[in-house]
């Protein structure tokens, strides 16, 4: 494959081949010519215009028949798989001056007759066109990208085949007209395909010298397998997040089987994949896990972030491999403990805020304190080296009329849960822990 020096690759061999099968044929009555690869606008027109072949790369498009190639590059979590290359169709505009009566005419009729008779770059012109002293370096380009040669086009497993394109008034208007350019004879060519890929490697999979363990073949069960609906906060279906402490309600069909069974909490965003035990529900199609809270395992603290989990069951049986089901999201949410819960009316506040668990280093952007129905930015957020200690955020409130305004933080767009349940049945009511009062 080529190189990203592919494209200045191929805009050079076009100039050598354009300029070589000129020189060949004996035009010196027309005079001295150029062949340049420069844009349109900047070519002298006019009284001092001189015999000229220029090669304008004016459009880069997406080869349609490599396009999907190795598709997909990459998993779920935007890890690389394999590593599909860049096609591309290069599109040209070959144009033509000169400094006298019909010599843009027989500098444009030569060159369309020498590709013509030339429809494919071959190897061996590429290779004597970017070999040293190569007209395309890698040295104007920095770090790791100054080492890349050009050379590599020759080697590339397509052929570059140059195809005239006959442009219509109408497309030609539209081409001039957007370079700001003086129209000067013209023909369009496409030169396909140059196929662009870095030298990173994907995932291989190792040779299969066994079907299963004992090469007994692939491990069929005759019932459905498990499949999880959604997750819910066991204390009430209503509530829209997870808390730490707290348990996780889920529900499916088919969840329990025999063997070792665990529920895996993923968040993507953080790099988190936390596993906890599970419990038995109260049906047959709900499964239930304890999250800890920071009086059970301090460690929680910093091993949890407030997100979007993706959960998911998983199950262990010994000689069997390990299936998971299908995953499906749920938020956690913060716990805050807010100091003051009082102040006086017309007196400026600093609302300090302690956090569980703790917040992330890209997180801080996104924090949050809605104050009844404000949104207030932090003015510092403190997160100790110590690992056992929650994130405090400080907010300064100015002077508040007399009342009283929940408190909420706002992480990643997930708010904490200012409510407290009680009663039998159970009812909802605002936490008076979450609830700062002003007289």
């Amino acid at each position: 494959m080529s190189s990203a020096l592919a494209i200045a690759a191929v805009t050079a061999a076009l100039k050598d081949l354009l300029n070589e099968g000129l020189l060949n044929h004996d035009l010196s009555n027309v005079g001295s010519f150029s062949v340049t690869a420069q844009p349109p606008d900047r070519i002298t027109t006019g009284n001092t215009e001189a015999n000229q072949l220029n090669v304008f790369l004016y459009q880069v498009t997406a080869n349609p028949g490599w396009r999907n190639a190795e598709l997909p590059s990459r998993d779920a979590r935007g890890a690389r798989l394999s590593n599909p290359p860049l096609a591309l169709d290069l599109h040209y505009l070959l144009t033509a001056y000169g400094a006298q009566d019909l010599n843009a005419e027989v500098l444009l009729g030569f060159a369309m007759q020498l590709l013509h008779e030339t429809p494919v770059l071959s190897r061996a012109q590429l290779r004597t066109v970017l070999g040293s002293p190569s007209p395309v370096d890698g040295g104007i380009l920095p770090g790791p990208f100054g080492n890349l040669s050009a050379i590599d086009l020759a080697d590339q497993i397509e052929l570059l085949k140059i195809t005239p394109v006959y442009l219509g008034v109408e497309d030609l208007s539209k081409l001039w007209t957007a370079m700001q350019a003086r129209y000067r004879p013209s023909m369009a060519y496409v030169v396909s395909v140059v196929l662009i890929q870095s030298q990173g490697g994907g995932r291989a999979a190792p040779p299969v010298l066994q079907r299963g363990e004992g090469d007994r073949g692939p491990r069929a069960d005759a019932v459905p397998p498990p499949f999880l609906l959604a997750v819910r906060n066991a204390a009430s279906p209503r509530l829209p997040a997870l808390r730490l402490g707290e348990d996780a309600s889920l529900l499916g069909t088919g969840l329990l089987r025999a063997g070792t069974q665990s529920v895996v909490f993923e968040n993507a965003r953080l790099g988190l994949s936390l596993s906890l035990p599970l419990q038995v529900g109260a049906s047959a199609n709900e499964l239930r896990a304890h999250l800890p809270s920071v009086a059970e395992q301090p460690a929680v603290l910093a091993a949890w972030g407030v997100g979007v989990y993706s959960v998911s069951l998983r199950t262990e049986q010994p000689g069997a491999p390990t299936l998971s089901t299908n995953a499906v999201p749920v938020a956690l949410s913060p716990r805050i403990a807010a100091t003051p819960l009082a102040a006086s009316a017309g007196a400026a506040i600093d609302l300090a805020i302690a956090c569980t668990p703790r917040l992330h280093p890209l997180q801080h952007a996104g924090a949050r304190l809605l104050l009844g129905s404000d949104e207030l930015l932090p003015t510092t957020i403190a997160t100790p080296a110590d690992t056992s200690q929650p994130s405090t955020l400080h907010f300064s409130l100015p002077g508040l009329p007399a009342g009283t305004y929940l408190l909420r933080l706002r992480v990643d767009g997930i708010d904490s849960l200012p409510i407290v349940i009680t009663g039998s049945p159970p009812s909802f009511g605002f936490d008076a822990d979450q609830t700062l009062k002003v007289s």
